[in-house]
């Protein structure tokens, strides 16, 4: 995957990092990722809850262009340079 520029590539971990945090707030589970030219394609089950509280899992698919991920980039280098608070002794 090539960086907004088109000129380099951007590591796998920072990508599937961002694309896993991302999954990870949108309750996906049991997913497949490919990689196609326009960007990765991902196919999982969204977890939610029904009033009983019972979990469902209803089937999803999403492109994430090559734009969608440079912005899932930009967030997770901006979530990086925040100081995290320091516990008080």
């Amino acid at each position: 995957m090539l960086d907004h520029t088109g000129r380099y590539r951007v590591r796998y971990e920072d990508t599937l990092r961002a694309l896993g945090n991302y999954l990870d707030g949108q309750r996906f589970t049991r997913i497949a990722i490919v990689e196609t030219p326009e960007g990765f394609l991902v196919k999982g089950y969204v977890a939610s809850d029904d009033r009983e509280g019972a979990m469902h899992l209803t089937p999803q698919t999403y492109l994430f262009t090559n734009e969608d991920i440079d912005i899932l980039l930009e967030q997770a280098y901006s979530r990086r340079r925040t100081p995290r608070p320091q516990p008080h002794p």
